[in-house]
């Protein structure tokens, strides 16, 4: 017979400080396979150049290819972190990206580099779902949401460090080509090597370090996840469910759009290099992500304190109305200080309204089922935002502008996506009221 599981209680001095080493760790991950995933996007010029490709074929290498294994990869390594080893599962995650972020340098073919495309998105799959529920046993539950929320915010500073530091690492290796280093290997190449190989050195770490931690499973619910379990929570709050994680995938679908396509745009509308638009774009995309996902779960918990039991759905349709006002006109302005500015703000309304609802799976979903909850919102979140967007945002470009299409393609999309996001969270408010006063039950638990 397996052990009993703890519920939460008193913890020694050094469980306590524990946690947040832990936490430090599985966020520098989540950096790390940001950067992995994004770095690719300053790739795009040379990497089309080389193969011959379309903007199109780009969209489907960088995001459907990624988000169709990623997405549906979520869910297993959900159910495997929601009953199985959760150190081992993060561990094997982070070692099959890190050789298909290296493998890639070395892509002879546009079919051998969605292949490794595919591998990479297997590897990162894992990571989210198995820390959201390592999270939820290493912390008791008025620290959860702050531990959430500093995970999340950890793992957005990826994208920017792809960009700003992924310029860096390119001047760097065209200076010493300049110089005479001259290996067989072009410099985009070069720079999937070098950004790919910390992750395996912090994953040998993570392995010897951590401990896996004992499962807490409140008072009420099922040690064990008996078949149907899932499905029969999902069942029975539908409407709620299905409007919380189509708002937040639609509202993340913005800051996909902006994080794949607004390099290029730059580049082309101002006629920036590669590091001149990293260098600009970095900074702008660090400070939309700490600013949106660590003040909208703070601007939530105020809310809540004064009595609102629907915070979460006010404070992320407040954020996603932001991205609304800026995204509608800011990607297509002539002035690139004013676009960045509004992009900026876009991002931190978009980012802020979705990671929002991410976190409060932290108290909305079920002890036992919150992997695959999360799992199962990141599915949708990369199936959409990975999958769909970076081919819809130069299709639809195409459509309207010829001479402009990326800049207004970002426009049209990001408008269209933040305003339903906001029609799905008023509509789904005063379900979410009254499930959170009656303390988000689970069905079938004792009462």
């Amino acid at each position: 017979m397996p052990a009993p599981l703890p519920t939460n209680g008193p913890r020694s001095s050094r469980t306590a400080t524990r946690p947040w080493l832990v936490l430090a760790m599985l966020s520098l991950l989540y950096i790390f396979s940001l950067i992995d995933r994004q770095i690719f996007v300053l790739l795009i010029g040379p990497i089309k150049t080389q193969f011959h490709l379309s903007d199109v074929q780009i969209g489907l290498l960088i995001g459907t290819a990624f988000a169709a294994v990623y997405s549906f990869m979520g869910i297993p390594a959900g159910r495997i972190a929601d009953r199985g080893n959760r150190k081992l599962l993060v561990v094997a995650g982070a070692v099959i990206w890190c050789v298909s972020t290296v493998a890639s340098g070395f892509a002879a073919s546009y079919a051998a580099l969605v292949l490794l495309r595919l591998g990479l998105a297997a590897g990162e799959a894992v990571l989210t779902p198995a820390a959201h529920s390592m999270i939820g046993d290493l912390f008791p539950p008025e620290k959860r949401s702050l531990a959430a929320s500093l995970y999340t915010s950890a793992g957005l500073i990826g994208a920017p460090l792809a960009f700003s530091g992924g310029a860096l690492v390119i001047a760097g290796l065209e200076g010493l080509s300049a110089n005479g280093f001259a290996p067989n290997m072009q410099i985009w190449q070069l720079v999937l090597f070098v950004v790919g190989l910390p992750s395996l050195a912090l994953a040998v770490l993570f392995l010897v370090v951590v401990r896996e931690p004992q499962r807490t499973i409140p008072s009420g619910q099922s040690p064990a996840l008996a078949k149907g379990d899932i499905t029969r929570q999902l069942a029975s709050r539908k409407r709620l469910y299905g409007g919380l994680f189509c708002s937040a995938v639609l509202a993340a679908g913005c800051s996909y759009a902006l994080n794949y396509w607004t390099i290029e745009a730059l580049k082309r509308d101002y006629g920036w290099s590669a590091v001149e638009a990293g260098s600009a774009f970095g900074p702008v995309i660090f400070l939309a992500s700490v600013i949106g996902t660590m003040s909208a779960p703070w601007v939530t918990a105020r809310v809540k304190a004064r009595g609102r039991a629907d915070a979460v759905v006010l404070v992320s349709f407040a954020y996603a109305a932001v991205a609304f006002l800026t995204l509608i006109v800011g990607p297509t302005l002539s002035n690139p200080v004013l676009r960045l500015t509004l992009i900026g703000l876009g991002l931190a309304g978009t980012l802020g309204s979705s990671m929002n609802i991410v976190i409060s799976m932290q108290d909305v979903a079920p002890a036992r089922m919150r992997a695959t909850f999360v799992a199962l919102l990141y599915m949708g979140i990369t199936l959409f935002g990975a999958g769909v967007v970076p081919v819809a945002v130069p299709t639809v470009g195409e459509l309207l502008s010829r001479s402009a299409g990326l800049s207004v393609g970002l426009a049209v999309v990001c408008a269209i996506l933040s305003a339903l996001s906001m029609m799905l969270l008023w509509a789904i408010r005063a379900d979410f009221e009254r499930e959170a006063i009656a303390g988000f039950p689970v069905v079938g638990a004792a009462t």
